[in-house]
C-alpha cells in the first residue's frame, strides 16, 4: 500500500484543527491539520534516516601513502648479534642503524591506518527517505515525544505549536526572545542558556563546551528571522523547502520542540507528499 494512501485512511473523518498564535501571544484563528501529522510514529526509520543523512557530513580521511618511508633501509640479517629488524642505512642523522620503515619502530609506517578510498556515504531509497521526513514531523505533533527529548514546555500548550506569519519578518533578536518568551518558553530557553562542559579529551581540541538543542522554527520565506535566531542559543531556523531529519531530530531522536509558520504549515502537505504514490 502507497504512502498517501496510509496517511489518508489515518486521517479519513478527522477534521483537527490547531490554535495560530499571534506574536503577541494571543490565539487569533485556527488552521486544519495537515495529513502528514497522521503519519504512524516509528523511531527506527528516522533513526535510520538520520544515521544515513549524517554520512552526506563527512570527510574522507587516511593516511599519508608515504608515511613511514623518508630512510631507505635494509636488515642486516642474521649473525650480529641484534634484531634482524630493517634499519636505517643513512648516517650522520642521528638515526643511522636504528629500526625503520616496519610498524614496530619509532618512525616507521602506521599498522592499519585509515583509508581515503573507504566508503562512508550511505544511500537511502527516495521513498523511505521522505518516509522518515514525514514520520519526523509527525512526531513534532506528539506531547509525549517532545518532552521525553527534554524540552520544557507549559502542560498546556497544544502541537504543533503555529504561529502568525509575520514570524518569519522578525529581524532583530530582542523581538523573538519575547515572543518565545509570550508562548511560554522561557524555562526552555534558560535550559538551551546553560553550558555543560565536555567529558574526555574534546576539552582541549576545540569542544570544551556543549549546548542544549532547544526550538526549530520552520518558515516558508526567510525574511530576516535566521538573522535574529543567531543569537539565541539552542534556536535554529529552516525553510520548509530544507527541512530534513537532521533538523527535526538532532542525535537520531525524534520529537524536537518545533514552531511552525502558518505559511508553512499550510503548505507543509504539497511540499512532503508531492511526488509520492
Amino acid at each position: 500500500m502507497s504512502i498517501l494512501v496510509e496517511l489518508l485512511k489515518a486521517s479519513e473523518g478527522l477534521e483537527k484543527k490547531v490554535p495560530v498564535i499571534d506574536l503577541d501571544g494571543s490565539k487569533i484563528s485556527e488552521v486544519a491539520l495537515p495529513r502528514v501529522f497522521y503519519a504512524p510514529l516509528r523511531e527506527d526509520l528516522v533513526w535510520r534516516g538520520f544515521i544515513h543523512l549524517q554520512t552526506h557530513k563527512l570527510q574522507p580521511k587516511g593516511a599519508f601513502k608515504g608515511s613511514g618511508h623518508k630512510y631507505s633501509v635494509e636488515s642486516w640479517g642474521a649473525g650480529y648479534g641484534m634484531a634482524r629488524i630493517s634499519r636505517i642505512k643513512a648516517s650522520g642523522t642521528g638515526k643511522a642503524q636504528a629500526g625503520g620503515m616496519v610498524p614496530s619502530a619509532v618512525g616507521g609506517r602506521p599498522t592499519h591506518p585509515p583509508t581515503p578510498e573507504k566508503k562512508i556515504y550511505k544511500e537511502l531509497n527516495r521513498k523511505e527517505k521522505k518516509m522518515a521526513l514525514i514520520t519526523a514531523v509527525a512526531f513534532t505533533g506528539v506531547l509525549d515525544a517532545v518532552k521525553k527529548r527534554g524540552h520544557r514546555i507549559p502542560e498546556n500548550m497544544s502541537l504543533p505549536i503555529v504561529v502568525n506569519s509575520k514570524i518569519e519578518s522578525i529581524a532583530r533578536t530582542r523581538e523573538l526572545r519575547e515572543f518565545l518568551e509570550k508562548i511560554g518558553l522561557k524555562e526552555e530557553l534558560e535550559r538551551c542558556r546553560e553550558k555543560k562542559i565536555r567529558a574526555g579529551k574534546g576539552k582541549r581540541r576545540g569542544r570544551r563546551y556543549k549546548r542544549r538543542t532547544g526550538p526549530l522554527i520552520v518558515v516558508l520565506e526567510d525574511l530576516g528571522v535566521s538573522e535574529a535566531a543567531e543569537n539565541i542559543p539552542g534556536v535554529d531556523v529552516v525553510k520548509l523547502k530544507d527541512l530534513s531529519v537532521l533538523h527535526l531530530a538532532p542525535g537520531a531522536k525524534p520529537g524536537r520542540l518545533t514552531i511552525y509558520s502558518v505559511n508553512a504549515f499550510e503548505k507543509i502537505d504539497e511540499i512532503l507528499l508531492g511526488g509520492l504514490k
